[in-house]
């Protein structure tokens, strides 16, 4: 009993949980940087697609995975669901955007630029639902 109030009152791991998640995301992105890679230069028939979509892609999963980890760590910190569910969904217009830049095409430094912006938003509108 001691340590439940003791969590709902001083302990926050929500930084913990969105460095986890941000680790979760790059590993992702890493990941499926190397398999285009190796798909591109392997010699196996492939229908070409622009570098820029190809990396966007791998934004996108990498976004995706962040935001699904994100909700995972939170439900498993002792969230109930829908209160874990509405600290990830600020983070969902970052998958969108990279989604419709793989779709069409955005420049990298302008999904950068407006990520940047966005994430501080986004990160105190997480700590909110708190």
């Amino acid at each position: 009993m001691k340590k439940a109030k003791r969590y709902r009152h001083g302990d926050d791991f929500t930084p913990m949980a969105v460095t986890i998640a941000t680790i979760c995301g790059a590993a992702a992105l890493y990941c499926s940087e190397i398999i285009y890679g190796n798909i591109k230069d392997s010699d196996a028939p492939m229908r070409q697609l622009p570098d820029w979509r190809a990396h966007m892609a791998s934004a996108c999963i990498g976004a995706l995975v962040f935001v699904t980890s994100l909700f995972l760590l939170e439900k498993l910190g002792g969230r109930s669901r829908s209160r874990a569910l509405r600290s990830a969904v600020p983070w969902l217009p970052v998958v969108g955007l990279t989604g419709l830049a793989t779709a069409i095409h955005i420049p990298i430094s302008l999904v950068i630029l407006i990520v940047a912006f966005y994430s501080p938003w986004a990160y105190l509108r997480m700590r909110a639902i708190r």
